[in-house]
């Protein structure tokens, strides 16, 4: 009985001694320690590790989604401004053709009408076949003004362009001159502007005719006036003068359609400088002088101007024409659409006015730099009706 109960103390002792092993002593045999394979601590890793990819793919989708929608509401919004723009032009066009064919024009610009019944009458009495500005006029000279809604616009007299078509070189040379081209490529450019133009085969020195534009595979010259400022980029080595496109300069400055001295009331600088012989600063000032006291003789001009030109009283042009062409472009936008138009108030049987051709270019530096004004009548500047009801 004795060595029966000692075998069995023995074999609990054993097995107590047994169970107190700390995990360290790796006997996986004994009941009282809880161990873990391989295999489910690599399947715990996986699916943590699947779990944050999840989430970071979830994240990248979230925000994409996120920039994909701002964007889309960004095209949208400048679709809408886009097309206000538009509508805004296309009503200020109107509303300039509409004063165009039915107010008259004074040296100082276009005559703006009157709601006043008194006023309307006196202003009628003082215009009496008279050319003299009356004051409040809306110029004509290429400055912004606002327009309908969100629109901006400028409206050029063409008369107070170099008419390219009908200019003598000297005009035209040194207006190349000041449009950057070298001294000497100014008189074989000039040479080949008018063999492009005139009706006969014979090509001067330094010009060209059909033969030479065959060697560059290009179309031959017309043989006629040109139809636009722009086509003189189809002249042999015109294109070829960068300076002369930059910003349109030559196609700002130069009309197709008239002849004679420009308007100086209306011309810009550089065309007073070509034509007149005058310097940047004496074209600038006189500018600066007509906008406030528009010019009606040449002795004006020369005193109040301090300039001399010394040309024929009776060449001098003070009065605008019927080609003007009108810049529009609304706020925000990168470019401008110019409508070239003529007045036919007088042919029988035809509309007051034609739009004889539009472009689209981009925004020129010239409408940005100059701040806009308000043009005096409540059919482009809402605040008049407002002050006079």
């Amino acid at each position: 009985m004795k060595k029966r109960k000692h075998k069995y103390n023995s074999q609990f002792t054993k097995i107590f001694q047994t169970g107190l092993q700390t995990p360290s002593s790796k006997d996986y045999s004994s009941p009282f320690t809880i161990h873990h394979s391989p295999f489910t601590i690599h399947q715990n890793a996986f699916v943590l590790v699947t779990t944050l990819w999840m989430l970071a793919i979830l994240t990248i989708a979230a925000s994409f989604f996120a920039l994909w929608t701002q964007h889309a509401l960004q095209i949208a919004q400048t679709m809408q401004d886009d097309l206000q723009g538009e509508i805004d032009m296309h009503s200020t066009q109107a509303t300039i053709i509409y004063l165009l064919t039915t107010q008259r024009t004074t040296i100082g610009g276009l005559v703006l009408p009157i709601e006043d019944e008194k006023e309307a009458a006196e202003l009628e009495e003082k215009l009496n076949d008279s050319i003299l500005a009356v004051g409040g006029e809306m110029a004509i000279d290429d400055r912004p003004y606002f327009g309908y809604g969100k629109a901006l616009f400028a409206l050029q007299d063409k008369a107070g362009l170099l008419g390219i078509n009908f200019t003598d070189g000297t005009s035209l040379y040194r207006l190349l001159a000041l449009l950057g081209v070298e001294e000497e490529l100014r008189s074989p450019l000039i040479a080949k502007f008018y063999d492009y133009t005139d009706i006969d085969e014979l090509h001067r020195l330094n010009g060209a005719e059909a033969a030479h534009y065959e060697k560059f595979d290009l179309p031959p010259p017309t043989n006629n006036y040109l139809m636009t400022p722009l086509e003189s980029h189809r002249i042999l080595d015109w294109a070829a003068q960068t300076s002369l496109w930059k910003n349109n300069q030559l196609g700002q400055l130069t009309n197709t359609v008239l002849a004679g001295l420009p308007n100086l009331n209306t011309a810009p600088s550089l065309v007073l400088q070509a034509v007149f012989y005058l310097d940047a600063n004496s074209a600038e000032r006189l500018v600066k002088i007509r906008q406030s006291m528009p010019f009606y003789s040449l002795k004006t001009v020369n005193q109040v101007g301090n300039v001399n030109i010394a040309f024929d009283e009776f060449d001098i042009n003070f009065f605008s024409s019927h080609y003007l062409r009108l810049t529009l472009w609304y706020k925000g936008a990168q470019r401008i659409r110019q409508v070239h138009l003529k007045l036919t108030s007088q042919a029988d049987g035809l509309k007051p006015w034609q739009v004889e051709y539009s472009l689209e270019l981009n925004l020129l530096p010239k409408y940005t730099e100059a701040f806009p004004t308000y043009v005096q009548t409540a059919l482009l500047n809402p605040t008049l009706s407002a002050q006079t009801q």
